[in-house]
């Protein structure tokens, strides 16, 4: 019996074009190199480096000696599309069943664009939503590793169980199973979110 659900951010609530983002860096005069340097991504995912710090870290990555924070920054948060009404909806009727949660490898910029794209009223509504939201930056820890998983069973008091887990990434789906709980690899693209109601219903 599915009792709560977490939702990962990026790919399931909220549609991602990543190559959206990396045709802005090009125009930037991105190297092929920015896209191996994923020990500056983790460290900004963890918190680790602020948002100005990353920022910086990647200028190396450019060719062009002169290229802006702002233009990083609005390149950075260009894969991040518009977030339908109707998942909005999806979890605000949810709540009323299942205790629901966000867990996601997240960072500033992206939670700043997101809070741009929808307002100050909209955003609020959508994280009011959840009995809690767990951003990787404000945690010090990303997924896949356990660490992050066992902390929001913990904080929470869940049974792993009668969680379910909803996620795009592969390696952060198995790493939630071997912690026991339930999930969905969500395929974007080709799933729809909508459809929660009919995956769940195969559980019970």
């Amino acid at each position: 019996m599915i009792k709560n659900i977490i939702f990962d951010f990026g790919g399931i609530l909220i549609p991602l074009d990543e190559s959206k983002t990396w045709d802005g860096f090009k125009e930037l005069g991105a190297y092929e190199s920015l896209v191996e340097d994923t020990g500056t991504l983790y460290a900004y995912e963890k918190g680790e480096i602020s948002t100005t710090e990353f920022l910086k870290a990647i200028k190396p990555h450019f060719f062009r000696k002169k290229v802006f924070a702002p233009s990083l920054a609005e390149a950075w948060n260009a894969m991040l599309l518009e977030i339908p009404e109707e998942n909005i909806q999806l979890v605000k009727r949810l709540k009323h069943s299942y205790r629901i949660f966000m867990l996601s490898n997240t960072n500033e910029l992206h939670i700043q664009g997101i809070k741009d794209q929808l307002g100050p009223f909209k955003y609020n509504q959508l994280y009011n939503q959840f009995e809690k939201v767990y951003y990787s930056y404000e945690m010090g820890m990303r997924k896949p590793d356990a660490e992050i998983f066992e902390k929001v069973l913990e904080d929470n008091k869940l049974e792993a169980h009668e969680t379910f887990y909803i996620e795009d990434g592969l390696k952060n789906i198995e790493a939630a199973k071997i912690l026991g709980i339930q999930t969905w690899h969500f395929k974007p693209g080709k799933d729809s979110i909508l459809d929660l109601d009919k995956v769940l219903s195969k559980l019970h």
